[in-house]
């Protein structure tokens, strides 16, 4: 009974792909020609949101099968498997968002600050010695300020943070959701 099912979907999804080309194409011709344009944008935009519609929709029918798949695969106690022409495998990936931009830009700019030979100057007018990062620590928080101020972090690169910043967790600077996909490729 699925396996009919998929059949049907197969060619519906080809007829529905050749019809959608063949508006396409219509529209493209009646622009072309420039007759009637108002109407002709007023369908595009119909055109162009049923598309946008059934790929939405198809999207959340996917979010709905994928996870399914997982679960087959789990139950079969397989993380990869062949079929026809596909390879299948099971993947864990990780979403990170709401980072903690600040701390972490301070805790990257600190880490590369560490790095960097301890050194002290005297200072001219009270022959102190004075540390290097005492100096420039207030040099780099204005830069660090100005840049939260203009800068849109929406994601960080977790693997250079992972190097450059050994035995810090990025996780810990951000929300993580972990979702389990099969991932189909051809083979």
């Amino acid at each position: 009974m699925l396996k009919d099912m998929i059949y049907e979907i197969e060619e519906k999804r080809e007829e529905l792909r050749l019809m959608t080309q063949e508006a396409v194409g219509e529209a493209q011709r009646q622009v072309q020609s420039g007759d009637e344009l108002p109407d002709t944008a007023n369908l595009l935009v119909e055109l162009c949101e049923s598309i946008k519609l059934a790929k939405s929709d198809m999207n959340t029918l996917d979010k709905a099968a994928n996870p399914t798949l997982v679960t087959a695969m789990d139950m079969m106690g397989e993380r990869k498997f062949a079929h026809g022409y596909f390879e299948i495998e099971r993947r864990v990936s990780n979403y990170r968002k709401n980072w903690q931009n600040d701390s972490l830009l301070r805790s990257v700019v600190n880490t590369a600050m560490d790095e960097i030979e301890d050194r002290d100057y005297v200072d001219q007018r009270t022959g102190e010695l004075i540390n290097e990062r005492d100096i420039v620590a207030p040099f780099m928080s204005a830069v660090i300020e100005r840049l939260l101020a203009c800068a849109a972090f929406r994601d960080w690169r977790v693997t250079a943070l992972r190097n450059y910043m050994p035995g810090i967790d990025p996780d810990n600077y951000c929300e993580v959701e972990s979702t389990t996909k099969a991932v189909i490729r051809r083979m």
